[in-house]
């Protein structure tokens, strides 16, 4: 679809309306003074979409090298695989993290919540960090409630542990399977990964990928929303 907002194309599973809802409602309150806040919330509410698109890319990317190559490939296209993996783990995680940024410089406002925003916050502003920030004042409730249902779902952590695991650690580990008789005993599944100390065991494959793809726009949508309903209490 294309995003009047950004004059950019982006995936279809990004929620696009909710996206511009949140951005119209931020800005209004943002933009008649472009001081720090609109700064901070500007350059984070672009890299919502951004990293979102980036998401999409690598990971269309990644099931692309499998189905035309499977798994007899050279080391320079385990690479990109790898690459492709990684960035698709990264790029949604950061989608997710920009989006509480933006509702962090947002709630700084004077007139939405007035909280700190400064070095330390900016340093801070996960998911998390925000949501405790904002539990105790009634007018984030909905804010509160999407970043809860985000931070408390299996979707998030799995997402966090990959990104992290592959961000510090290391690749994951692949399965693979052997048979001395005539036919194999087990079927290989060349997406199937093993557990790390940090990462469960994963037995993907492409309709996994795109399943965890489908996840992030909803979660996303969700936090846009919450993000929106935060703007709609400015003073």
């Amino acid at each position: 679809m294309f995003c009047d907002k950004l004059q950019l194309e982006l995936p279809d599973a990004f929620p696009c309306l909710a996206y511009e809802a949140f951005l119209d409602a931020s800005r209004a309150i943002l933009l008649p003074r472009k001081g720090n806040p609109w700064k901070e919330f500007a350059g984070a509410s672009n890299l919502i979409a951004w990293r979102f698109r980036a998401s999409s890319e690598y990971l269309n990317a990644y099931l692309c090298s499998w189905e035309e190559l499977g798994t007899n490939i050279s080391f320079e296209e385990l690479y990109s695989r790898e690459r492709n993996m990684f960035g698709m783990f990264v790029s949604g995680a950061s989608c997710v993290e920009s989006l509480s940024y933006a509702v962090g410089a947002l709630a700084s406002h004077p007139r939405v919540l007035s909280l700190p925003f400064g070095e330390r916050e900016q340093r801070t502003c996960t998911p998390k960090a925000l949501r405790d920030r904002l539990k105790n004042d009634h007018r984030a409730a909905a804010m509160v409630e999407a970043l809860d249902e985000v931070l408390n779902s299996q979707g998030w952590k799995l997402w966090m542990q990959l990104r992290n695991r592959m961000t510090h650690r290391s690749n994951l580990p692949r399965r693979h399977y052997a048979s001395t008789g005539p036919e194999p005993v087990l079927r290989d599944n060349p997406q199937h990964f093993a557990a790390t100390a940090s990462t469960p065991d994963i037995p993907g494959d492409t309709a996994w990928f795109r399943a965890q793809f489908v996840w992030l726009g909803q979660c996303v949508e969700l936090l846009l929303n919450g993000g929106r309903n935060l703007a709609s209490y400015s003073k």
